[in-house]
């Protein structure tokens, strides 16, 4: 770990911040920040239930993150023999996280919960007299580590009271973030070789050996994408904005989803697409595709070829 991550490490340990004068209104508040910011935000001047409940969750996650960081450190320190760097980072990060639980036992005690944002707009959370800065250790994984923190959130409270107005129904707030859907793909058999086509996608396999693996990648794949879709459905929304030609997928540490980042200002979902993942420009293919679709335009065909993606070899 850098020298860096360990000045910020030791400065969130002792960090102490005030909220500042009157608020502006919720329009000015909440121009240019993310989801996650904006729900901060409206969180401050909520029931303290619900700041606890959210600093809970924050605190829990920060704390597995440092845990999971400690025992890479401690891998390292096996594999390379260095000791004193990462000896020492890894006590200091299992010190930070046990912090963790005495702030979360402060929480259980009903101790008063403060939420803010700090000058980089990370969330700063306050439990009767301590202060912490939450940010993962890793600060490239700071839009999913936020997006992890308000998933987990939004699981136990309806996220949606504290977004602004965009004219979505009720019984669009209430449905899930992610409609999960059944995808049956029709097949068709040439002598081109077999084609899996669902609602004009396209995926065309050049031989029909090994045609059971064929249909699970198939399968995985659509899923991947109709997944996609919705997730980025229902953030637009809610008035999320996306940024179609800066889509891109990264890996998470030590999670199995993938963040996708929407926009400039950070903000990022967490969806499982290992094949979008791993194929090189698959994404770009399949966009225009899922932006049709959530404009609910006319449906594009696209055709997506199983061998140049290293799904099937000739």
């Amino acid at each position: 770990m850098s020298v860096a991550s360990t000045i910020w490490l030791l400065a969130w340990m002792t960090a102490a911040c005030s909220s500042g004068g009157a608020q502006a209104s919720v329009a000015e508040e909440t121009s240019g920040q993310t989801r996650f910011q904006r729900t901060v935000q409206y969180l401050q001047d909520a029931p303290p239930e619900l700041r606890g409940d959210f600093a809970a969750i924050a605190l829990t996650n920060l704390s597995e993150a440092y845990r999971a960081e400690a025992q890479l450190a401690r891998a390292e320190t096996r594999a390379t023999g260095h000791k004193a760097r990462l000896g020492g980072w890894s006590a200091m990060v299992d010190y930070y996280s046990r912090q963790m639980s005495l702030l979360l036992a402060d929480i259980e005690l009903g101790l008063s919960v403060d939420l803010t944002l700090g000058d980089e707009q990370s969330l700063v959370i306050t439990v009767a007299d301590r202060t912490v800065i939450v940010s993962p250790p890793r600060l490239s994984q700071q839009s999913a580590f936020e997006h992890t923190i308000l998933s987990d959130f939004c699981k136990i409270h309806s996220c949606e009271q504290f977004l602004p107005a965009t004219g979505t129904s009720m019984a669009e707030f209430e449905s899930s973030s992610v409609a999960m859907v059944a995808v049956r793909p029709n097949w068709s058999f040439s002598a081109q070789g077999p084609v899996c086509s669902y609602q004009g996608i396209n995926v065309r396999f050049q031989s029909q050996k090994n045609l059971a693996d064929s249909r699970q990648i198939c399968k995985q794949f659509l899923l991947e994408v109709m997944t996609l879709s919705d997730e980025l459905a229902w953030q637009q929304r809610h008035g999320i904005a996306i940024e179609w030609e800066d889509l891109d997928i990264q890996s998470t540490s030590h999670r199995s989803e993938h963040s996708v980042g929407l926009n400039a200002i950070g903000d990022a979902v967490l969806v499982a697409v290992p094949l979008l993942y791993r194929s090189p420009g698959l994404l770009q293919q399949v966009l225009p595709w899922i932006q049709r679709r959530i404009d609910n335009q006319e449906e594009l065909s696209i055709d997506i070829h199983a061998d140049l993606m290293g799904w099937q070899k000739p």
